[in-house]
């Protein structure tokens, strides 16, 4: 097995060594054709997944224009869980399946996002009227129009058409409240706010079903509705538009009509939206540690620009730029940081020979839990080889206070004190995470480049790290190295990202990688290779012994 070939079988299987990978990166075999269902290998997957607080506050914003509804109201999404594959905890997606088991504190939470969406929406008659496509000539209620709401409304939260039964179950709790006398003379639209409510908090709004038809033994197909929600969710992060729902009303859609549909979704602004999104979650680069306000701004925009120039509208650019960028976006203030020439205004300026891409950002190196500005190589190797190389790191110890790192004697080196600590017990996970950190270490907390150590200036920093026995130093050095790799992780990153699991077979991410080579890394097409792989519109599911 070629190198390349068994850090695609591993990125997915979660080993942090890659132990008995040889030979030359690159060479691997073709992937075989997918089938017809594209689904051979794949784990069974869940028919309901549950939406994340960030796809519910798009949803709720493009339905009802309330903005920010879901984050004031719902907890956040896991940022690390326990990979049943390996037993490791591991960074995750807002998307995960396996994160969204049902609590109190949810359920507590989407009545309280129910109520302020419904008390403000019913308060606003004329958006109440556009989404209806009516006025109430009745008093003190116009059941038509009311019917006409809740067909509009609930098609879009809930992604599907209503039932009559549905709509006029509906009709029917919450009619009576126009006649309140509480109500006066908005008795309608007290109606319309019990029928909001009813439509958010039913478990059809915060669940995607993905039942669909059975094709083969143990394989479904998603009928038009699902596979119209499963491809808003993932190239836009938001439900359907109107548009969309009427294609998928329709007849069943093949294909072509997929791949046509895909090329709309991501020409829209939404699309890239959504690929700014993606990046923002796998790369973390949204929480800096960075307590100067003025500088996380400077450092946040940097890395913006960044994504924006490989994005390119959606297609067309090198994805790979993002890593091997020659010049960077920079305020004065940030230039004049980094050291580097001090542009009369914001501008994008050239790199010093150490510096390449977004690795040099002060927003990610900020990110590898420092302590003010020093660093902790050990936090900071793990987190490199989790997002970018696709390691396993193991979680270390339960007595070892990780947040502050290794104990450094009084008038000794960082490298000496780690290298004793690494000689023990802990020897096999800092060889790997020590040796990627360190080898940034020539880098503080803030994205400054330091030749010496803060603590002990006689104590000069090698700089000088290692990744599956190869030597390498500072950013340039590791992408030049291992940009094969962190381009294949990117891809395993989007796959999990758009499947909401941990797990996709060999072939599916061996097809995503050979169509994001053959683009010339145009993340587009690989936006577009995910969504009309044939895997994307099938399931597969537990079949009983």
């Amino acid at each position: 097995m070629t190198w390349r070939a068994c850090v695609l079988a591993s990125l997915f299987a979660g080993s942090a060594l890659l132990a008995g990978c040889v030979g030359d990166i690159g060479d691997g075999n073709a992937a075989g054709p997918p089938g017809e269902t594209g689904v051979q290998g794949e784990q069974p997957t869940t028919a309901i997944p549950r939406l994340s607080r960030r796809e519910i506050d798009a949803t709720i914003a493009d339905v009802f224009g309330i903005v920010g509804a879901a984050e004031r109201n719902l907890a956040a999404d896991p940022k690390m869980a326990v990979n049943p594959a390996t037993n490791a905890e591991e960074e995750v997606f807002d998307t995960l399946a396996a994160t969204k088991t049902p609590s109190q504190v949810f359920v507590d939470g989407i009545e309280s996002l129910a109520f302020e969406v419904a008390r403000d929406v019913s308060a606003d008659t004329s958006k109440v009227d556009a989404l209806a496509g009516c006025t109430p000539a009745t008093q003190p209620l116009d059941e038509s129009c009311l019917t006409s709401f809740i067909r509009n409304a609930g098609l879009r939260l809930w992604r599907r058409p209503l039932s009559d039964q549905e709509v006029s179950t509906l009709v029917a709790t919450v009619g009576p409240l126009a006649s309140d006398p509480a109500a006066g003379s908005a008795g309608h639209y007290v109606a319309v706010r019990g029928a909001i409510s009813a439509l958010i908090v039913s478990p059809e709004l915060v669940y995607r079903t993905e039942i669909g038809e059975p094709v083969e033994a143990g394989v479904v197909r998603l009928d038009n509705h699902e596979l119209v929600s499963r491809l808003a969710y993932f190239l836009w992060g938001t439900t359907p538009t109107p548009e969309l729902l009427q294609r998928a009303a329709g007849p069943e859609l093949s294909d072509g009509d997929v791949a046509a549909l895909v090329e709309e979704m991501l020409a829209d602004p939404r699309g890239v939206r959504q690929m700014h999104a993606f990046h923002e979650l796998w790369l973390r680069y949204t929480s800096l540690l960075v307590t100067d306000a003025a500088l996380a701004t400077d450092m946040r925009a940097e890395t913006d620009a960044l994504v924006d120039r490989v994005l390119a509208s959606g297609g067309g650019a090198d994805w790979t730029q993002l890593f091997t960028s020659e010049e960077t976006f920079v305020t004065p203030a940030l230039a004049a940081h980094y050291g580097l020439a001090v542009p009369a205004e914001a501008s994008w300026v050239g790199y010093d020979e150490s510096r390449v891409g977004v690795l040099s950002h002060g927003s990610f190196l900020s990110l590898s839990q420092t302590k003010l500005t020093d660093t902790l190589p050990s936090r900071r190797g793990a987190m490199i080889g989790r997002r970018l190389l696709c390691q396993t790191i193991l979680p270390p110890p339960p007595n070892v206070a990780i947040d502050m790192g290794v104990t450094v004697p009084e008038g000794a080196c960082k490298s000496d004190a780690y290298e004793a600590h690494a000689s023990g017990t802990c020897k096999g996970c800092h060889s790997v995470i020590d040796g990627i950190g360190f080898g940034f270490e020539r880098y503080d907390g803030l994205g400054r480049h330091r030749e010496a150590e803060e603590e002990n200036p006689a104590c000069s920093i090698e700089g000088v790290g290692n990744v599956g026995g190869q030597a390498f130093s500072g950013p340039r050095d590791f992408v030049s190295q291992n940009l094969e790799t962190i381009s294949d992780c990117a891809v395993a990153n989007l796959v999990r990202f758009a499947a909401r699991d941990w797990r996709a077979s060999d072939d599916r991410l061996a097809r995503m990688v050979e169509a994001f080579d053959g683009s010339s890394h145009d993340f587009g097409a690989l936006m577009r290779a995910v969504a009309t792989d044939p895997s994307f519109r099938h399931r597969v599911e537990e079949v009983s012994q």
